[in-house]
C-alpha cells in the first residue's frame, strides 16, 4: 500500500490523500477478484467524485476499452477515510481481459516528457524513456513505439489516412477525442497536458490503441485561472487554441478524418451530453454518495477550486458547465466557421493574464513538480536501503546514500518579478 499521485505524497496537504493497493507485490501470483492492483481517488481535482465515474460510464456505452471504477468508502485500520472512487489499474490484469491473446507492449504516459505529444524526437529509444514507462516486459523494447511515432510526424499527407487507418482503430480514437473535449476533460494528450494516457500495442491485430487515464478533471469551465476550457477548446476543431498536437493537428488538417470526427462528435453530443440527462446523472450519483459525504473527516470542497462551500456547490458548478458546453458545441458542429486562434484576453496578456505573472506561476509549477518527482524518487531510495539495512549489507546501503542527499538538494528557481 502506497500514496498514489503527487499531491497525496505532500506531507503538508490538508485533503484526503489516494492509495495505490497493489496485491501481487511480493507475491507475482497473488489476486485480488482477479485484480493486481487498485486505486482508491481522493476526487479531490476539478471533477471531484464525479467526473470519472460519469466519463468512464460513456466511454463503456461507446464500447471504448478503459478501466472500470466505481465508489467506495475506505477505512484505515477502522478509522472512516471518507468516499473515494475506486479505480481498476490499467495493468496486465486489464490486458488479460481486453486483449486476452495480444502480447504487446504498454507504455504509461504520465508526467509527460521529450516526445510524450508523440512529437518525433529521434530514433533513439532512449530518449522517450522518461515520457513513456514501460509497464509490462514487451514495452521494454521501444523500437516499434518510435516507428510508430515517426510515422505519425513524417508520413505524407497524401499517405497520411491509411497510414493511420492500418495502425489504429481510427474511429475509436476520434470517440475517445470528442468524449475528452465535451467533458473537458482537458489533463489529456486530447487537451492541454500531454500526459495521463497509456499506449497498448496489440500484436494479434497489429493495431495502436489509445488508453485514457486520470480522469477526474472535468466539468470545469476554468482550471488554474488561464486553461479555459469551452471557450479555447472548440468542438469542430479538437486541437485547444494555442496547443500544437502532432497526431490532432494532423487529423484537423485531413478534410476525410475532421470530416469523420465532427460526425462522430455530434452524434456523442446528442447522445451522451444532453444537459437535462446529465444533469440527471449527476443528481444521482450525488443521491448515492450524499450521506457518506456528510460525515466524510476532510475538507468539502476541491482541492483545485479554493471557492467552494460544499459539494451542493460543485455540483452545481458541474451541472452549468454541462449545460453550457452543450450548447456552445451544439452550435459550433453545427457552424464550424475557420479554426480559431489564439487571442489575448481585454486588458492582459494571453490566455487572460499579465505575461510576468505567466511567466512565474510556470517557473513556479516547474520547480513543484520537480520537488515532487524528487520526493518520490528519494521514497523508492529509502526503501531500498532499509531494505540493505535488513539485509546487513551496510556497504551497500551507504553506496546509495549519497544519491538521496542530491535528492534534497532544492531546485534553483529564480524569483525574478
Amino acid at each position: 500500500v502506497r500514496f498514489k499521485g503527487n499531491s497525496s505524497s505532500d506531507p503538508r496537504q490538508t485533503h484526503k490523500r489516494s492509495y495505490l493497493v497493489r496485491f501481487d507485490k511480493y507475491d507475482d501470483h497473488k489476486r485480488f477478484i482477479g485484480l493486481r492492483r487498485v486505486s482508491f481517488d481522493n476526487g479531490v481535482q476539478f471533477g471531484s467524485l464525479f467526473s470519472e465515474p460519469i466519463i468512464t460510464k460513456i466511454l463503456q456505452a461507446e464500447g471504448i476499452k478503459t478501466h472500470r471504477c466505481n465508489y467506495a468508502k475506505l477505512y484505515v485500520n477502522g478509522e472512516y477515510q471518507g468516499v473515494y472512487v475506486n479505480l481498476e489499474r490499467i495493468d496486465e490484469s486489464f490486458l488479460d481481459q481486453h486483449f486476452p491473446e495480444s502480447e504487446g507492449g504498454l507504455w504509461k504516459n504520465d508526467e509527460g516528457g521529450n516526445g510524450g505529444d508523440l512529437r518525433f524526437i529521434g530514433e533513439d529509444p532512449k530518449q522517450y524513456e522518461k515520457a513513456f514507462e514501460a509497464k509490462n516486459n514487451a514495452a521494454k523494447n521501444r523500437e516499434q513505439l518510435v516507428g510508430f511515432i515517426r510515422q505519425i510526424n513524417e508520413t505524407p499527407d497524401t499517405d497520411f489516412l491509411s497510414m493511420l487507418e492500418s495502425n489504429m482503430e481510427v474511429d475509436t480514437f476520434l470517440r475517445i477525442t470528442s468524449v475528452m473535449l465535451l467533458s473537458g476533460a482537458f489533463d489529456q494528450l486530447t487537451g492541454w497536458g500531454p500526459h495521463n494516457f497509456y499506449l497498448f500495442h496489440d500484436t494479434k491485430q497489429n493495431r495502436w490503441h489509445y488508453l485514457p487515464w486520470d480522469l477526474d478533471v472535468g466539468f470545469c469551465e476554468i482550471a488554474f485561472g488561464h486553461v479555459y476550457v469551452i471557450d479555447d477548446w472548440n468542438a469542430s476543431w479538437p486541437v485547444p487554441v494555442g496547443r500544437t498536437n502532432p497526431l490532432l493537428d494532423r487529423i484537423v488538417a485531413d478534410q476525410t478524418l475532421l470530416a469523420r470526427y465532427r460526425v462522430i462528435a455530434a452524434e456523442i453530443l446528442e447522445k451522451h451530453f444532453e444537459p437535462n440527462r446529465l444533469c440527471h446523472l449527476i443528481d444521482k450519483k450525488y443521491d448515492l454518495l450524499k450521506a457518506d459525504l456528510q460525515i466524510d473527516p476532510f475538507p468539502h470542497r476541491r482541492a483545485t477550486v479554493p471557492g467552494d462551500k460544499n459539494y451542493d456547490d460543485i455540483v452545481n458548478s458541474m451541472k452549468a458547465f454541462m449545460r453550457k458546453r452543450y450548447a456552445v458545441a451544439r452550435q459550433q458542429l453545427q457552424n464550424p466557421g475557420q479554426r480559431p486562434k489564439a487571442v489575448d484576453r481585454p486588458g492582459q496578456g494571453s490566455q487572460g493574464i499579465p505575461p510576468k505573472l505567466v511567466a512565474r506561476t510556470q517557473r513556479l509549477q516547474q520547480a513543484a513538480q520537480e520537488m515532487q518527482r524528487k520526493m518520490q524518487e528519494l521514497q523508492k531510495i529509502m526503501q531500498k536501503i532499509g531494505m540493505l539495512i535488513q539485509q546487513k549489507k551496510f556497504d551497500q546501503a551507504d553506496l546509495i546514500m549519497d544519491e538521496a542527499f542530491e535528492l534534497t538538494e532544492p531546485p534553483d528557481v529564480s524569483t525574478d518579478r
